[in-house]
């Protein structure tokens, strides 16, 4: 079998595994608490095949058994308007959505795509089975476009709240299928996606245990390194889950291996959606532990965020290689946006960019705003602003969205009712998704 050019390690026990006989492992099986497991490559040096589309320009940083004919990556550009604006000498912006002009081409308007590129690329091409994805909104649209695209049986499992969301440019593939929670979050997608991986013929995509899913979001962070040649002191992006930090925080280290480099290291500045913000509140209290909250309350919270996709009740922040060890270790700050000043930076950007934003990007801009306005960014710094997304109201204009309609709904009560669970993916469209 040939040689794989990455082995896994886990940030608990240190274990190294390689992925030569056993692919898409998702944690080492150790007897210790959960643990994050993050790729080793043999190159440690960065560099950049320019002859690769898309992020397999980034390829030897990725897990990934084969490359896709995908052309999606970042963009990356110095910004002068609104620098300006908010007095910053050097703001760089990475744009992941639709913006062709500026050579960003991605058509699921996020760069959810980045890491359901790398994610769909780790699974080898004859594994047999359904990969079950839990998402909140624009993941599950990222992985039915890219799934669709690359003949990649899976099924995304979404809260009825994120149906709007649910559409891709391309024509869906046979062997793709959409699962609806009614009367749920997305914390409940989640719960229902894992009983469903259970099932035969299923098995979980991961979220942040996955390290494919991590590093392809980390090729933000590689795009902006090719563009500056440096690493940029700063790095903001909203986050639900953190997983954009973890990934930023992980490809960080990487460059800082790499003499050409100089070692500098980058800090993080994460942001939060109020009224729901519990990493925010946590990481005030210097605390590893998630703040209990009501389920109600949470539920109240969620339902009010401009930013819908940034709501999950249980992220990886306490796990070892997680949230808090990626801000311990980047000297990183949270910030708490809220929604009237989300909406005021979204239209902020918009005209003096030219571009529209996704909800998160605006929750995104108002943290840096927050973090310039009270010194923690000082103005003469590189700042590397993701904006995780936009570009819809762009590729809406013209005309190719496809609404992707549900093929199996559900309630909370099936969740842990398996065979109610199977009686419905049996009858989904006629037939299994596997």
């Amino acid at each position: 079998m040939e040689a794989m050019h990455f082995t896994l390690r886990c940030l608990q026990c240190g274990k190294i595994l390689d992925e030569k006989e056993e692919p898409f492992l998702l944690d080492c099986g150790g007897d210790h608490p959960p643990s994050l497991l993050r790729a080793e490559y043999a190159e440690k040096e960065f560099k950049v095949d320019a002859k690769a589309r898309g992020i397999f320009r980034y390829g030897h940083w990725l897990p990934v058994r084969r490359h896709l004919p995908s052309d999606g990556r970042p963009a990356v550009y110095r910004s002068d308007r609104l620098a300006a604006a908010l007095g910053l000498q050097k703001l760089f912006i990475a744009f992941s959505g639709y913006w062709p002009e500026r050579g960003a081409a991605l058509e699921t308007c996020s760069f959810k795509e980045l890491e359901a590129i790398a994610v769909c690329a780790r699974v080898p091409a004859d594994c047999g089975g359904t990969m079950v994805v839990a998402s909140a909104g624009n993941t599950g649209r990222a992985f039915l476009q890219i799934g669709s695209a690359h003949a990649v049986p899976l099924l995304v499992v979404v809260p009825e709240s994120a149906l709007p969301d649910m559409w891709i440019t391309t024509e869906r593939g046979p062997r793709v299928r959409l699962a609806v929670l009614k009367h749920g979050d997305y914390f409940d997608a989640i719960t229902l996606a894992n009983a469903i991986s259970g099932l035969d013929g299923y098995y979980p995509e991961g979220g942040a245990k996955n390290a494919a899913r991590r590093d392809g979001m980390g090729t933000v962070f590689l795009a902006a390194a090719e563009a500056l040649g440096e690493t940029p002191m700063h790095y903001v992006q909203a986050v639900g889950s953190g997983t954009g930090g973890i990934a930023a925080w992980e490809m960080s280290m990487r460059l800082a291996g790499d003499a050409r480099f100089d070692g500098k290291g980058t800090r993080l500045h994460l942001v939060q959606n109020e009224p729901f913000a519990i990493m925010t509140r946590a990481w005030a209290s210097v605390s590893r532990e998630l703040p209990a909250m009501d389920e109600e309350e949470a539920r109240e919270g969620i339902s009010l965020l401009h930013s819908r996709v940034l709501s999950n009740r249980k992220p990886p922040y306490s796990i070892a290689g997680g949230v808090f060890d990626a801000l311990t270790h980047t000297r990183g700050r949270m910030y708490a946006a809220s929604n009237a000043e989300a909406r005021a930076a979204g239209k902020l950007f918009e005209s003096l960019e030219g571009i529209d934003l996704d909800p998160a990007a605006d929750v995104a801009l108002a943290g840096l705003i927050q973090a310039v306005r009270d010194g923690g960014i000082p103005r003469g710094d590189p700042v590397l602003f993701n904006a995780t997304g936009g570009g819809f109201g762009r590729l809406a204009a013209e005309g190719r969205l496809r609404r992707v309609a549900p093929d199996c709904t559900f309630i909370p009560e099936d969740i842990a009712n398996p065979e109610k669970i199977e009686k419905k993916l049996l009858n989904m469209g006629g037939r299994r998704a596997s």
